[in-house]
């Protein structure tokens, strides 16, 4: 076996300690399932974990599109889509552009969108610059084109004034500068800043974005097209990663493409297109029929259901004087909590009075900034987020009173200009 290094043994054993406490890799052992209400060991939580922010993987119209399926194709297409491909993997990529009104690619998940898309679209003398706070799926796929040579660097979270001084340096050498984004960052809840960056697209013609919206798709934008495409219209230099196994509810990932030349090109020559397997035929009908749920006009009032709620629980939380990580109105929360011990603490207590929610600590959050999140759902109701928001308080005046929290020092840490304390290659 390998030997670890003395970091990852202490991140392992931080992970070991959540485990033993039942706050990480828990286990449900639901009979069913209804996306508000976890067993966990005996005790019934309910779930601030959960990423189905539109509540469509319940959906009764969806889940019979895939049982639909099932019956008539099986359970897999076995064969390379280089190949051969069941019509349905064609009527499923229509339905999706007519939603987006943009060319699109499917594939099994966000991770192998990017690694599809990054080597094709990257040329070999372009340079790439990763945000530091930029999700691990698209880590993975710039870390196996660095492996082959590429010029990567990270960028501080947000800092768009270092931004343009890379792209003048890096544009001076390299053929394009691409910068990688998430449209809504998965630990803080915040967005990425689309009309500043779209600014900078017009004023160098080297510059692209490629975003991963996996976090934005669904539950914002006309017929939920996400966080990115509602801040900006479409830009020939603009390329979306997107998930169908969060807001959209279904699974796998998608990639949305400014021209129909770069979808083709990538559906010819993209890895994990030619050699991996296609989606599932239940999969595929269900995203079929999400699309179609997306474009109904009723589709904005669910969008307005949740958004209320995510209004409610900012408020809330803002009246109960709770160290959030910033003024974002999206479905993730991030609270602060000061210290390791502290997460671990306040995400036992949680978990001991009937609420799972999110530990995050180094190395998924700078050492600085460890917290819980909190993710809402459809499911969730405001009399849960009331209950939920009055017992972290309860127990952060616990912690305060121990003399081991700070609420105003850990809201200045999270005022603080981003800077490299975060492991992310």
């Amino acid at each position: 076996m390998k030997k670890i290094t003395k970091e990852l043994e202490q991140i392992n054993s931080t992970f070991e300690y959540g485990r033993s406490l039942g706050i990480v890799r828990a286990v449900a052992k639901n009979e069913d399932y209804d996306g508000r209400n976890l067993m966990l060991g005996s005790k019934e939580t309910i779930f601030f974990g959960n990423c189905s922010y539109m509540g469509l993987d319940q959906n009764q119209e969806i889940k019979d599109a895939a049982k639909n399926a099932i019956d008539k194709y099986g359970m897999y297409f076995s064969s390379s889509r280089t190949f051969v491909g069941l019509e349905l993997f064609e009527q499923m990529e229509e339905k999706l552009e007519e939603m987006f009104n943009k060319p699109v690619n499917v594939t099994t998940s966000t991770t192998f969108a990017h690694i599809s898309n990054l080597p094709i679209l990257i040329g070999q003398n372009d340079a790439i610059i990763l945000d530091n706070y930029v999700h691990s799926s698209m880590q993975t796929a710039v870390n196996m084109m660095r492996n082959n040579g590429d010029h990567v660097e990270l960028l501080r979270h947000n800092r768009l004034d270092l931004l343009e001084e890379r792209i003048k340096t890096l544009g001076a050498k390299y053929d394009n500068v691409w910068y990688m984004i998430d449209g809504i960052y998965s630990m803080m809840g915040d967005g990425a800043p689309m009309k500043e960056l779209e600014f900078l697209m017009n004023k160098y013609e080297q510059f692209y974005v490629y975003a991963d919206d996996a976090h934005g798709t669904s539950w914002t934008g006309k017929n939920g097209v996400g966080y990115v495409l509602n801040e900006i219209p479409f830009h020939e230099k603009l390329f979306i990663g997107m998930s169908m196994s969060k807001g959209f509810g279904t699974g796998g990932g998608l990639m949305v493409y400014p021209d129909r030349a770069s979808k083709e090109l990538v559906k010819n020559l993209g890895k994990t297109m030619i050699f991996s397997g296609p989606p599932h035929p239940a999969a595929a009908a269900a995203a079929i029929k999400s699309a179609e749920i997306h474009m109904r006009p009723e589709f904005a009032d669910l969008q307005l259901d949740l958004k209320r709620k995510i209004e409610y629980f900012w408020k809330k939380a803002i009246q109960l004087n709770l160290p959030l990580s910033g003024n974002y109105r999206t479905p993730i929360f991030f609270i602060g909590s000061g210290s390791t011990e502290n997460t671990a603490f306040t995400s036992k207590m949680l978990l001991d009075n009937g609420f799972f929610v999110s530990p995050c600590t180094y190395p998924s959050v700078p050492k600085n900034k460890t917290g819980i999140r909190v993710t809402l759902s459809r499911y969730i109701t405001i009399q849960d987020i009331d209950n939920l928001l009055e017992m972290v308080n309860h127990i952060f005046i616990q912690l305060e009173t121990a003399g081991k929290l700070d609420r105003e020092v850990v809201k200045k840490r999270f005022l603080e200009k981003s800077t490299t304390d975060l492991v992310t290659m």
